[in-house]
């Protein structure tokens, strides 16, 4: 696997109009498409990227669940109290898999929807959840591009 870059960063909030303002406003990010994802947010962009994923926090919402994984807010707090997840673009998914399964290390994969881009999501030892994304035309272990494909793990995480 190759990293080649870091492709976005995700918040959960529950305050997602005060949230999609701030970024507009003090980063001069723009609200541009988003996939056909079952729960709310926004995609933030600089240009053509997609710099931030905003994902509303409900902590009731099962689909943002069974895509996201669960996430408590602290305290209060607005959101998660922490940043949901880093995510690199990559290339080498077969050799990622691989890797990830010598290493006994647990993994879910999911297929975007619309997009059709490969994730390999990863735990890190600090509970901060890595995403490893590969190109559509990348063979994956698991079967076709199905929205929220079944999780591939060594053990579920």
């Amino acid at each position: 696997m190759d990293i080649r870059s870091l492709d976005h960063f995700t918040l959960r909030t529950r305050c997602l109009p005060e949230t999609t303002a701030f970024f507009e406003q003090v980063a001069g990010l723009r609200v541009g498409p988003r996939p056909a994802f079952k729960f709310d947010g926004r995609w933030l962009y600089r240009g053509d990227w997609a710099a931030l994923h905003l994902a509303v926090y409900d902590p009731a919402d099962e689909q943002l669940r069974a895509y996201l994984g669960d996430r408590q807010a602290a305290p209060g707090n607005t959101g998660t109290g922490a940043v949901d997840h880093i995510a690199f673009r990559c290339n080498g998914l077969p050799s990622f898999e691989a890797r990830l399964r010598s290493l006994a290390m647990p993994y879910r994969a999911r297929t975007v929807p619309d997009l059709h881009e490969h994730q390999v999501f990863v735990v890190d030892p600090n509970g901060a959840t890595v995403e490893f994304i590969f190109s559509s035309s990348e063979d994956a272990s698991w079967e076709g591009t199905a929205e929220y494909a079944p999780a591939q793990t060594s053990d579920a995480v």
